[in-house]
């Protein structure tokens, strides 16, 4: 690969995009679940409509539907109905599934192994590119 391809923005994105998938792989993998699955139960914080977790996986809901029915089998989660609307179902997580969601966050930790191991350049660059809008590089740069 040239240099002008190692240094491309999408490239240097797409490097760090697969060393936190293997990171969160890995972390799935310590406590005996797929990268999805364990990805879902650290979305599940709170009860979630399973259509806004196919979204946020950005994948067909009935992915989501088979890969809820085999966390429901394994008694890591239980669908309930939704108090708002007695028609939509909401995923929860069991006391087995917040174990397993604790486990996970333990091993996947905050991510700081993969950002540490980049070059300080690359870090900033992180910094200003994910910063909200608005927000000066210097504050971004603080927090």
């Amino acid at each position: 690969m040239s240099d002008s391809c190692e240094l491309s923005p999408f490239a240097l994105i797409m490097g760090l995009a697969t060393r936190i998938q293997a990171t969160i792989e890995s972390a799935a993998a310590e406590i005996g679940l797929t990268g999805p699955q364990a990805q879902v139960l650290a979305q599940l914080e709170v009860p979630r409509r399973m259509g806004d977790i196919a979204q946020q996986q950005t994948c067909d809901p009935s992915s989501v539907t088979t890969m809820m029915q085999r966390l429901e089998r394994d008694g890591l989660v239980v669908r309930i109905v939704d108090a708002t609307d007695a028609r939509a179902r909401l995923v929860e997580l069991t006391a087995k599934g917040r174990l397993l969601r604790e486990q996970f966050l333990v091993h996947v930790g905050d991510g700081s192994e993969v950002i540490d191991a980049l070059p300080d350049i690359q870090r900033s660059a992180l910094v200003l590119l994910f910063s909200a809008p608005g927000r000066s590089p210097e504050t971004a740069a603080s927090d």
